[in-house]
């Protein structure tokens, strides 16, 4: 009788052992929570960790943990860890396709430790990350002098077009370079052409409208461009990650300057990766506008006391044929000789070389649009 209780007793204890595990389960958090693989404990931004085990994170291949390394680098301004963090990026593979997100938060991570440490950054480095992260190439070459930056900026400045990251780029060279000393005299290679470029690529477009006596006509309407990126759920496991973008002549919260010429101004924002945003003053590319504020800048003037314009807009009353053509050549020639004169001045104060003024000139572009109907020029 005894030898049975004690049986009932063993079976019942068993029967409460299991239960209490499936309590216990049952209690365990759902969230991922990434382990530290030296001690097993989640991670979480208030723990202490040393740097051996930053330098395991950071190494280890796993961008979860590389993103960690970076946080607690930034977090507790481990200079060990942030010297390690350019060579890091250089190596670091950022596949293409719909699998990248993960290295491309763990680079952003990383990114952002330099970034917001204020750290120095080799050329190298910046011109590596450049193609995938334009923003925070622009942010981390803005803080290099000159003398360590020409190169890498000529070479933007020759790279322009094919994709939105090299001509933001290109525009950020550009502004960067218009202030560099050497662009006067004997320029260096890196620096040399680039107003020459800037003018043969700039453009007067003559828009003429040919009028009837007494028809004063309307005017035009503009439009603006917004852009925004949806947000999308933070990845469990991780910590913050943040991102940057760039907008021009907009003040935001905690906006820093990237590059600002002559009242033009283009600044990034730090903004949290997961959350959507927006602007309406994304940084306008490299065009006829932006071309001619370099010019207007070179000349030491301002944009509106410029005596031609990107557009400039000409009506012709219309009396017979013989007095519109004359008109017409009337007001091409003058424009003609406002862009020779541009080009004079410029190699007056020592932006371009006689040879390389000779036969210079912006484009000059012609439209006319009839408002008589019909239109006597068919």
């Amino acid at each position: 009788m005894n030898r049975i209780r004690f049986v009932t007793l063993v079976v019942v204890a068993a029967l409460l052992i299991l239960a209490g595990a499936g309590s216990i389960g049952a209690q365990q958090p759902t969230q991922e929570l990434v382990q530290d693989p030296a001690q097993g404990q989640a991670i979480t931004p208030e723990m202490e960790v040393d740097g051996a085990t930053l330098q395991q994170w950071l190494h280890s291949g796993d961008p979860r943990l590389a993103a960690w390394a970076a946080d607690f680098a930034r977090r507790n301004h481990d200079a060990t860890i942030l010297a390690e963090l350019p060579s890091w990026l250089e190596k670091w593979p950022i596949p293409l396709g719909a699998d990248d997100g993960k290295s491309v938060s763990a680079a952003n991570a990383v990114l952002d430790a330099l970034i917001q440490e204020n750290a120095q950054v080799p050329v190298s480095t910046i011109v590596a990350i450049a193609p995938r992260f334009p923003a925070q190439a622009a942010i981390l070459i803005s803080r290099l002098p000159l003398s360590e930056s020409r190169s890498a900026l000529g070479d933007w400045t020759l790279n322009n077009g094919g994709s939105w990251a090299r001509g933001t780029l290109a525009r950020i060279a550009f502004m960067m370079l218009a202030k560099d000393p050497e662009l006067k005299g004997a320029p260096s290679r890196e620096s040399f052409g680039v107003v020459a470029r800037t003018v043969a690529d700039s453009e007067n477009k003559i828009q003429i409208t040919v009028r009837a006596a007494g028809n004063i006509g309307g005017g035009s309407g503009g439009s603006a461009f917004c852009g925004d990126s949806l947000g999308a759920k933070p990845v469990e496991g991780w910590p913050p990650i943040y991102t940057y973008d760039l907008v021009e002549n907009d003040s935001p919260p905690g906006a820093v300057t990237v590059v600002e010429l002559d009242g033009d101004r283009i600044v990034s924002r730090r903004l949290d990766e997961n959350a959507g945003w927006g602007s309406c003053y994304g940084v306008k590319p490299l065009d006829p506008v932006t071309r001619h504020r370099l010019i207007a800048f070179w000349l030491g003037v301002r944009v509106v006391d410029m005596s031609w314009h990107p557009v400039d807009n000409f009506t012709i009353v219309w009396s017979d044929r013989a007095g519109y053509d004359a008109e017409l050549g009337k007001i091409v020639e003058g424009q003609r000789e406002k862009l020779k004169a541009t080009v004079q001045t410029l190699q007056q104060r020592g932006y371009l070389t006689e040879s390389a003024a000779s036969g210079l000139m912006p484009r000059l572009v012609v439209t006319v649009e009839c408002e008589i109907d019909p239109c006597p020029l068919q």
